[in-house]
């Protein structure tokens, strides 16, 4: 279960996530995103995190294809750590950015507990006055469209496409021509809709689309050398080309690279694999603590601060898991039966 890399994967994404925040909120654009024009290290690394979240959630429903079971072990995967770290944002970071002198009395518990319940990024009174995005944690904008993914993987599982690979291979790739179709359209947090659906959904669907495609056709799909190569060169090319180009390439060649990397066996490779999953608390405590480090050290280079940053979270990520995640996962085991393995997500 642990002779994979993807727990090494996680985590450069997550770097990869922080990495463009300490330019971003420090008022600069992100280097991968000037030099391209089309995306930026922290959308690659978001994009990584829905690719292989489709694989090993359609390991998962594979193993044990129980809608309540699976959303158990979903809820006890995401909620947890995202509970903790929401109030440690609210009601730590927000009073030390505050833009105002009534925090608390502006405060409203209600849209608290309504944002934990739909896996929303907290919403707060005014915090980091002239900060590039004012928000007490951004980051966590994201983990509602991977609730919802979820609730999509139930229903394609109720209606039986996890056992017909080629139908599902034809809903992704619908779903990947809308966000194709849709890329030079989308603005704003939830861009243009297609029949009520947001356009940044049917985006992170589609990468996550793209993983449970990658398991339900494992045995069919070569993992070589001379193919990554190939989809390396094509996925540089794509992110330097237009919008629509990288859209078509991220769930393709990207996730092919995303498992090409996740099996490759080495001895280097196998020292630095982890049993601990620190990437979702990076993910969750990197944008608060580079947001108070822009708000205290205005002047300090982003590369300083992603190391910095960096530096600051991976003790709060490893006691998230020691305290919050992994406590949530002996539970999620606990529901499994005993002769089939368990998903790690």
């Amino acid at each position: 279960m642990h002779n994979n890399n993807f727990n090494l994967l996680r985590l450069l994404f997550a770097a990869a996530v922080i990495f463009s925040h300490s330019f971003e909120l420090l008022g600069y654009p992100d280097p991968l995103e000037r030099l391209s024009s089309t995306m930026s290290a922290g959308t690659l690394g978001v994009c990584g995190f829905f690719i292989l979240s489709g694989y090993l959630t359609a390991q998962s429903w594979s193993h044990e294809p129980r809608p309540l079971a699976f959303l158990k072990k979903r809820a006890l995967r995401l909620y947890p750590a995202f509970i903790v770290a929401s109030a440690l944002s609210v009601l730590v970071v927000g009073p030390l950015g505050a833009s105002t002198q009534h925090y608390f009395g502006e405060w409203s518990p209600h849209k608290f507990f309504a944002d934990l319940i739909g896996l929303r990024q907290p919403r707060t009174p005014a915090v980091f006055l002239g900060s590039p995005v004012a928000s007490v944690n951004g980051s966590m904008w994201t983990i509602t469209f991977e609730l919802r993914c979820y609730l999509m993987m139930t229903v394609l599982g109720l209606c039986g496409f996890m056992k017909r690979s080629w139908v599902l291979l034809a809903i992704a790739l619908v779903v990947n021509a809308g966000a194709i179709y849709g890329a030079p359209h989308w603005r704003g947090e939830e861009g243009l809709a297609f029949f009520g659906v947001s356009g940044f959904m049917i985006w992170f669907a589609s990468m996550y689309l793209a993983g449970v495609c990658f398991y339900l056709f494992r045995g069919r799909i070569p993992l070589r050398a001379p193919f990554a190569a190939c989809a390396l060169i094509v996925f540089v090319i794509a992110l330097f080309s237009t919008q629509s180009v990288t859209r078509a390439a991220v769930p393709t060649m990207g996730a092919y690279l995303v498992f090409y990397f996740g099996q490759l066996q080495s001895p280097w490779l196998a020292k630095l694999r982890m049993r601990v999953d620190l990437s979702y608390g990076l993910y969750l405590y990197g944008w608060p603590v580079m947001q108070l480090t822009a708000h205290w050290l205005p002047s300090i280079t982003p590369l300083v601060a992603c190391v910095s940053v960096t530096a600051v979270c991976i003790p709060l990520a490893f006691a998230s898991w020691q305290c919050v995640e992994a406590p949530a996962l002996r539970l999620k085991r606990a529901m499994t039966p005993r002769s089939r393995p368990v998903a790690v997500l």
